[in-house]
């Protein structure tokens, strides 16, 4: 596994911090090539080919986020890449994680005008208490750029942990009055495709409007978190239990990425000779051997 101790220290430290090189060129280049699929390109919104498909973008584009697991298995082959999955356990500390969350976003050029945020924390829809950063009760949130991201096309503002230690855990939302100081020391996350942005619950950020005419951004948003935490969360997966994108994902799946999604893993109490002959019934294309083999060793 590729360590990122600078990286996890400026997390540590600031609250955020950019990896890029993570995925092969190829994995972005397959995930970014299905955007036209789900979203107009710059060039369609912009020459409003489609206006009832642009509306949402012109009016909250918050309204057209698709959830994992995705028709289209690029977008699935990174919300639990092997190397991400790392990444979420070198910064987080433990290797008994879950993804939580997984959901597109795209933003475009004279959007809407709700796209120009507050400066905000995100742990208010991410958990039901209030965030506590030690190894075994944080979660990871990240963007994966899925196009290149600058000033000009609306890259995140961000404000140093350092910076705000002394606001009232409560006050989720900062008046640009009140905070001018804050505002006036954002940084933008600038970076090119395939980059991600990694950020703590508690570090204020916010997304801005785009006003770079014909232009478009596209970005994963990814989170992971340790097993148990029930307090911590945002998708139900077992809702999209009955999908047919689930199915098909799930029988390629390597154990290890449906661990981190949820499944119980080989060797858990949960499997025996009825779980197995069920799930099998569900999944006739998983391979079940590595949960059938743990379970004969437990037996033995």
């Amino acid at each position: 596994m590729i360590r990122h101790t600078e990286a996890r220290a400026q997390w540590e430290h600031d609250g955020w911090c950019l990896v890029d090189g993570l995925f092969a060129p190829e994995a972005v280049t397959a995930a970014a090539a299905v955007m036209p699929e789900l979203y107009p390109t710059a060039e369609e919104f912009a020459a409003d080919v489609d206006p009832d498909r642009n509306r949402p973008f012109r009016e909250d584009s918050h309204r057209v986020m698709p959830r994992f697991p995705f028709e289209e298995a690029a977008l699935n082959d990174l919300v639990v890449h092997e190397d991400l999955i790392d990444l979420a356990i070198e910064f987080l500390g433990t290797d008994d994680l879950v993804m939580y969350q997984a959901m597109l976003s795209a933003k475009y050029g004279q959007g809407a005008l709700s796209d120009e945020q507050l400066l905000h924390v995100d742990y208010g829809n991410h958990t039901l208490v209030v965030p506590r950063h030690e190894a075994g009760y944080q979660q990871l949130e990240m963007f994966i750029y899925l196009s290149d991201v600058t000033v000009e096309t609306a890259a995140t503002r961000l404000v140093s942990r350092q910076l705000t230690g002394e606001i009232p855990v409560e006050r989720a939302y900062l008046n640009p009055e009140q905070y001018a100081e804050l505002y006036a020391a954002e940084v933008s996350a600038v970076g090119p495709v395939g980059s991600i942005l990694v950020y703590r619950p508690d570090v204020y950020h916010r997304g801005v409007r785009m006003l770079t005419p014909g232009a478009a951004r596209f970005m994963l948003h990814v989170s992971y978190k340790p097993r148990g935490t029930d307090w911590l969360g945002s998708h139900a997966l077992p809702n999209a239990g009955e999908d047919i994108a689930w199915h098909r994902f799930v029988q390629t799946a390597s154990p290890r990425q449906l661990t981190v999604l949820g499944f119980p893993p080989p060797g858990h109490p949960y499997w025996n000779a009825q779980t197995l002959a069920g799930v099998a019934a569900r999944y006739p294309l998983l391979d079940l051997s590595p949960w059938r083999d743990a379970a004969r060793a437990e037996g033995e």
